[in-house]
């Protein structure tokens, strides 16, 4: 009982750990302007006529904001709530570029005031101005620049502006052939230029790289990848590709393979509970001899019967042990299913068809959102988790009638804490699948395993106690 208890209270650290963010602190490291844009007409606060050159309101709807980047990669849009800066420069055509301090971090916007008089060609580019999403301006490690969302205002002599979609113009920008893996792994924590053109005129701005799980590859792998994570996701790889791409089926058929060779610590763990049923008559006749006998000879004394009753029932003291076994396969598969489809993964192409019952299984849900798909499959890790410990907590028929039903009180103590701990991995389970679509799949697929895998070894172990105890009685 106690063997099985640990073992929960491991499996709830564990789940607790993957699922818990990183503590310590996040310095803000960059802070990355979104230009002042109208809510209605482009050029309501990016482009202003000479005579308002003195006068410039630009904050309200819309307004400047910008993007505060931490140093583990988090993200957060804020609205510029200051009076308009006093620190400004202006280039010959008009161009007033206004830098501001957030965070002890300088950024700057622009703003162009159209002069009285238009000198050269109207239609020459005098200013581009750039409104990013998060995903324009911080990327994951193995990621590349992605525009996608991405606006782009390009500002003319004449004041005209054009707004271009950074998706359909994904050729005018230019990353300088960022390489995501650098000398070490992957880059983490840094910075890298993208530059946009637009008729011969060119803009630069900054793209920070940090937090996320690092994408599966032999490049940048642990010792830990090496022995598990990346052979795990070889097999997830192999059956991907057989079947069209397909991760779901990927998950479920690499869950099969996985589980079932791990059947056997499996079985080797019960059959150790098996011997210690036997042997319970014996052990609480020794334990009943010296319960009031204290003495350290004493006490040696029983030490030395109870190794002879394990001896005598094939009890191998190391096989409490044997539950553990599974935690770096149950640690492998967890980061195969999280870090198999990033970009910049060996084996992302294989498992590209993340489609599931219309569901996306790459979608992960963010802290402070609901999503109600998330929240349905989260709800079925919970529901199968909760069975599965239901029926292995359930006494077996063979050990019903032991004697163990008549529990110290601190047994019961105990047993009541086991229930409690048991309950809290349910809740800890399905609240780390909620991030991860692809996660809580995994998990539905393998409870239900699990569950077929429990109800198939009580038999196997009903008759296999049967047999035992048969033999013992015939000597």
């Amino acid at each position: 009982m106690s063997k099985r208890m640990i073992f929960i209270v491991m499996m709830v650290l564990l789940v607790f750990s993957l699922a818990a963010c990183g503590g310590g602190s996040d310095p803000i490291v960059k802070v990355v302007s979104n230009n002042p844009v109208g809510e209605t007409d482009v050029w309501e606060k990016l482009v202003f006529d000479h005579t308002e050159a003195n006068s410039i309101v630009f904050k309200g709807d819309n307004g400047l904001s910008y993007w505060t980047l931490s140093e583990k990669g988090i993200a957060t849009l804020v609205d510029y709530d200051g009076a308009l800066p006093t620190n400004v420069t202006t280039d010959a055509n008009g161009v007033r570029t206004y830098t501001y301090t957030s965070s002890d971090i300088e950024s700057s916007f622009q703003l162009y005031v159209k002069p009285e008089t238009i000198t050269g060609n109207a239609d020459d580019v005098v200013m581009i101005a750039f409104r990013f999403v998060k995903d324009n301006v911080l990327i994951q490690i193995g990621e590349t620049f992605d525009p996608t969302g991405m606006l782009i205002y390009v500002v003319e002599r004449d004041g005209d502006v054009t707004e271009l979609k950074g998706e359909d113009v994904l050729t005018q920008f230019d990353d300088h052939e960022y390489d995501p893996m650098g000398e070490d792994g992957f880059k983490d924590q840094q910075s890298f230029t993208v530059t946009f053109t637009h008729d011969n005129f060119s803009q630069d701005f900054d793209v920070y790289v940090a937090g996320g799980e690092r994408p599966i590859t032999n490049a940048d792998a642990t010792f830990f990848d090496w022995i598990l994570v990346i052979p795990v996701a070889f097999v997830m790889n192999l059956f991907g590709g057989l079947f069209g791409n397909n991760f779901a089926l990927a998950i479920l058929l690499t869950t099969i393979v996985v589980r079932t060779l791990a059947w056997p610590i499996y079985a080797k763990s019960n059959d150790m509970s098996i011997k210690m049923n036997l042997a319970q008559p014996d052990m609480q006749r020794v334990q009943s001899k010296y319960a009031a006998r204290k003495d350290p000879q004493s006490q040696q004394m029983m030490q030395m019967e109870m190794m002879q009753i394990y001896k005598k029932h094939g009890i191998n003291v190391f096989g409490c042990l044997m539950p553990f076994l599974q935690m770096p396969i149950f640690i492998a598969m967890y980061g195969v299913v999280r870090r198999i489809t990033l970009e910049g993964g060996m084996y992302t192409t294989s498992v590209s068809n993340t489609n599931f019952l219309g569901l996306d299984l790459a979608f992960t849900a963010t802290t402070g959102t609901l999503d109600i798909f998330s929240f349905i499959l989260a709800a079925i890790v919970g529901g199968t988790m909760f069975l599965l410990q239901q029926i292995s907590m359930k006494k077996p028929a063979y050990a019903k009638n032991t004697g163990r039903q008549n529990l110290s009180p601190q047994a019961q103590q105990t047993e009541k804490t086991m229930k409690y701990v048991s309950y809290a991995m349910v809740i800890m389970m399905a609240f780390a699948s909620y991030s991860s679509r692809a996660l809580a799949l995994y998990w539905i697929f393998g409870n239900i395993y699990s569950l077929g895998q429990t109800l198939v070894n009580r038999k196997m172990n009903e008759k296999k106690h049967e047999r035992l105890k048969q033999k013992q009685i015939l000597g």
